[in-house]
């Protein structure tokens, strides 16, 4: 459907509002109490310490391994966070100028994709503003779930041990540590875009996102003492410590105990984006793109990236009737804390009637680090696009896993209202 549309003449007032109210934002974050990466690495003050007696010296102290599985986590938000789409700066609709009628005109095409981009710019002198909200609840970490992760370890190093009497080394030798944690995590993303169409060919959008991490559970661990000869104990100075046998824990000095619920709302990144719609073939219409991320976020918190990113990208698109294919290709060039990545996105969207848009895609995310943090990650998606009146589209998008390298949402949720003009 074509109407005439009068191009937007005050361009630069219309952005003011939106960098005003960035901003604002960014002179008010708000941090958690501890900063949340240190969360985990902090529970039972840090180590579990143990010995022959509560309050024998010298005593054993030890990591809980099971921490350890959490030792990549801040680079496994930094991949789950590139898994949360920034807005596309495409806008629903490109504007055109028609010679005959001396006007911008609307073009014909389908809404657009949901999570990715499409060859197409808005057109010269053409305004997208957007909000979008995303939530994810994450369920699994490398496919094990986050409500029971457990780790066993002896409850003693070897170092230790061959310092004891034989005796003592006897009923200590065969005692374990197990720990467990409960974890529950969460993250909400809002982002405020605007986005404008500098030539027919050539847009660029900036994006700020504001972003709520929230992490809480609790965690125990407990010493095994297969031949209940009590070899081994928590020492009486130990954080977090059960010092009488109750419950599940059967004897004096044999279990601790700590929970945690904490939480970080502050700015995330701004979002830095240029596209360039170069070529039209009778097959696919082609655009280079980049995406320069800065990190306004707090990376401690999990709010941000921890250094710059760069990400050049390739974006392939045409429209086959109501039916419109698309590919896109990227590399996010990132520090060695956030691990870089290979993405892509393939999927298509229909257009349904000119008022709804359904669209489908698969998504991958791949690092070269090989050191366990989300490798290879594969999604797929399912959204839509409502245009009830005017140049106002509603979306809904739904994230859903593939497989379960690294920390992983059973499903993502997210939503967008935009307006161009």
């Amino acid at each position: 459907m074509r109407g005439a549309r009068q191009p937007w003449r005050s361009t630069p007032s219309a952005f003011v509002p939106l960098l005003i109210f960035g901003w604002l934002i960014l002179a008010s974050n708000a941090a958690a109490a501890k900063p949340l990466d240190q969360v985990i690495p902090e529970l039972f003050g840090g180590v579990l310490s143990t010995s022959i007696s509560p309050f024998a010296a010298p005593k054993d102290a030890q990591r809980p391994r099971v921490a350890d599985r959490f030792s990549g986590l801040s680079a496994g938000l930094a991949a789950s966070r590139a898994q949360v789409p920034i807005p596309s700066s495409t806008g629903a609709f490109r504007f055109e100028f028609d010679d005959e009628l001396d006007s911008y005109v609307r073009s014909s095409q389908s809404l657009g994709p949901n999570v990715a981009e499409r060859a197409q710019t808005l057109g010269a002198r053409t305004w997208a503003i957007s909000t979008a909200f995303t939530h994810t609840d994450f369920n699994t970490l490398e496919g094990d779930k986050l409500s029971g992760l457990s780790d066993l370890q002896p409850a003693l190093i070897s170092a230790y041990l061959a310092k004891l009497p034989p005796q003592d080394r006897r009923r200590a030798s065969d005692n374990l540590l197990k720990t467990q944690i409960d974890l529950a995590f969460s993250l909400d993303m809002l982002f405020l875009s605007a986005a404008y169409g500098v030539t027919d060919n050539i847009d660029l959008s900036l994006s700020l996102s504001i972003n709520r991490a929230h992490i809480h559970g609790s965690a125990n661990a407990v010493i095994l003492d297969p031949n209940r000869d009590e070899g081994v104990y928590f020492t009486y100075d130990q954080p977090g410590l059960v010092t009488t046998g109750q419950g599940a824990c059967e004897h004096d000095f044999h279990c601790v105990h700590d929970r945690f619920d904490e939480e970080a709302v502050g700015t995330g990144d701004i979002y830095l984006r240029s596209k360039w719609h170069f070529l039209d073939t009778e097959w696919a219409d082609l655009a280079a793109s980049a995406v320069l991320t800065l990190p306004t976020g707090n990376a401690k918190d999990f709010l941000g990236f921890h250094d710059p990113t760069f990400t050049p990208g390739l974006i392939a698109s045409h429209r086959f009737g109501r039916f419109s294919p698309h590919l896109n290709l990227g590399y996010a060039f990132r520090s060695g804390t956030d691990v870089s990545q290979a993405t892509w996105t393939t999927g298509a969207d229909f257009m349904a009637t000119e008022w709804l848009t359904l669209a489908g895609d698969f998504l991958g995310y791949h690092d070269d680090k090989r050191d366990g943090v989300n490798d290879n990650v594969v999604q797929s998606a399912v959204g839509f696009k409502v245009n009830p009146f005017g140049h106002l589209v509603f979306s809904g998008t739904f994230q859903f896993p593939l497989n379960r390298d690294g920390l992983r949402a059973d499903v993502t949720y997210g939503g967008q209202v935009e307006y161009t003009f």
